[in-house]
């Protein structure tokens, strides 16, 4: 499931960014694609976290508040919406279970 969402959120950034240019909002395209990329991490922290035993509402805290905090950042950086940005980390999360129903469905 890992490989796949980042595979399909990498996919999904790489294809944004012309798409958004030739409609004429590169900007907000490049902030899409920072936050899926950003986003396809996710499932990778959710797996480390619950490595360590982390206490659920805990670590889900604090995952928000990375994720959110670094893609405001980014945003600030590449100097787009931030909005786009939370979008694209938002949209990589619907991948992320899309992947894990997927997987599910086939066992």
């Amino acid at each position: 499931m890992l490989r796949e969402s980042v595979a399909a959120s990498a996919a999904l950034a790489v294809l944004t960014i012309p798409v958004a240019a030739i409609l004429g909002h590169l900007s907000t395209g490049v902030g899409l694609a920072a936050g899926l990329v950003i986003g396809a991490f996710n499932a990778h922290v959710v797996v480390g976290v619950l490595d360590r035993k982390v206490p659920f509402v805990v670590g889900t805290i604090a995952r928000l508040a990375f994720f959110s905090l670094t893609a405001i950042a980014l945003a600030a950086l590449l100097r787009s919406d931030a909005w786009s940005v939370l979008l694209g980390v938002g949209v990589a999360q619907v991948v992320m279970v899309v992947a894990a129903v997927r997987q599910g469905l086939r066992t």
